[in-house]
């Protein structure tokens, strides 16, 4: 890379705005209440409720439902339902407390009209919890909602957290996360020809929020359109950044190009790299990774892949292998398999070609023989719909079962 090439990149004003998204400080970010459970039901509870001073009426509410009939269609409402129900009567509260076996129980968020029900509970970083509850916190507001519910009532419970592998106990919750939340909800309305620019700006804000770590990685993406398209154009120069920095040991004291931008453009690059999961989706040192997509530790502790399961692959006329990997502290990964079925290894003997996804699986192993007759290497490649089992289930097929 020469400095032509990086000054090109830095001076893209896409790469600016990114840059400007990312240093505008967020009123979250202010008060210290970035990944408070309890601020993110607020701002839930404003979002959705037709008579905020948000000033959208249902609409928020409406993407809302139509994501529980995609991933729950059999949850008991049709698009004809959400045409016909009284949406602007559905009020919204915070901390719904009620008593139940003997304790105290609090439904993040709640709604209610004559028609409908709203159950939403948030987890931002913590589990679910049971608290000396045999059947947890989201049984518990299941079995009270159904209880006190009237019989034209239709009743849905969402259950929100930006870890698309954690789930509620009971069966009946609908899981969205965060990223989900943004895409199919919160961009929608700041999109929104109507919407005022007070509340735009509010909306942003939370958006720009949503960016912060929690745990290993975001809880949602929210500059995605910026960071596809500067890699659309910048494709070459970005994966010699990642490439150089991955395998840099010391940054701060090399006088390579690439390092030298990552280092004062950490978090922009990083941004770019998470966005990008088919190519990337982690940092160049790991720090950070996308939980958008299901990883096989997800199946595994959902019971959905064993210890030595099989998966195949056909491309390019042959048929490649890989097989699921547990270990002792259960820590699943697909291992790829060479063409006689064997394990790849290093120089020094380890076995090699563990991974927590299955797209980058696919683009290893078929790269690998491909540059063996001078084909054009995959940068990309949709590896839950093509890895499957002998049976022809998939794992996409898996991850839609979850």
């Amino acid at each position: 890379m020469d400095y032509e090439q990086a000054e090109a990149l830095m001076t893209d004003k896409r790469f600016q705005k990114l840059k400007y998204k990312q240093e505008k400080v967020n009123v979250f970010t202010i008060v210290g209440q970035t990944h408070t459970e309890h601020w993110h039901s607020s701002f839930m509870s404003w979002l959705l409720d037709a008579g905020s001073s948000l000033g959208l009426g249902h609409f928020p509410l409406a993407r809302l439902l139509g994501l529980a009939i995609i991933h729950k269609p059999d949850c008991g409402l049709t698009l004809q339902d959400v045409f016909k129900l009284q949406l602007n009567h559905v009020r919204f509260q915070t901390e719904k407390t009620f008593s139940w076996k003997g304790g105290k129980r609090s439904i993040d968020v709640y709604g209610q009209s004559e028609e409908l029900i709203i159950v939403i509970e948030n987890k931002v970083r913590a589990r679910e919890n049971y608290n000396s509850s045999t059947t947890g916190q989201t049984q518990d507001y299941y079995d009270y909602v159904e209880q006190i519910r009237k019989p034209q009532q239709k009743a849905l419970y969402f259950f929100i957290t930006p870890n698309p592998g954690q789930r509620a106990s009971c069966d009946a919750y609908i899981q969205v996360t965060y990223q989900e939340m943004y895409d199919n909800v919160i961009a929608k309305c700041i999109e929104h020809p109507q919407i005022r620019e007070e509340e735009k700006y509010l909306l942003e804000q939370y958006a720009s929020n949503l960016r912060e770590i929690v745990g290993d990685s975001p809880m949602a993406l929210v500059n995605s359109e910026l960071c596809r398209g500067l890699y659309a154009d910048y494709e070459e120069t970005l994966k010699e950044v990642f490439d150089t920095v991955q395998k840099t040991q010391n940054l701060r004291e090399s006088t390579e190009m690439p390092c030298i931008l990552y280092l004062h453009y950490q978090s922009i690059f990083d941004e770019i790299y998470l966005t990008l999961v088919d190519e990337f989706g982690s940092t160049p040192k790991a720090a950070y990774t996308n939980r958008q997509h299901i990883t096989f530790n997800d199946l595994y502790c959902a019971g959905l892949v064993q210890n030595g399961q099989k998966f195949y692959l056909q491309y390019d006329g042959a048929t490649y292998t890989a097989q699921i990997v547990v270990w002792e502290n259960k820590e699943c990964r697909l291992q790829v398999l060479d063409l006689d079925g064997n394990d790849f290894l290093d120089s020094g003997g380890n076995v090699v070609g563990m991974y927590k996804l299955s797209s980058p699986a696919a683009v290893d192993i078929i790269n690998i023989y491909r540059k063996k007759t001078g084909k054009k290497l995959l940068r990309t490649f949709d590896g839950p719909r093509y890895w499957k089992r002998k049976d022809g289930k998939s794992i996409a097929d898996l991850v839609r079962s979850l």
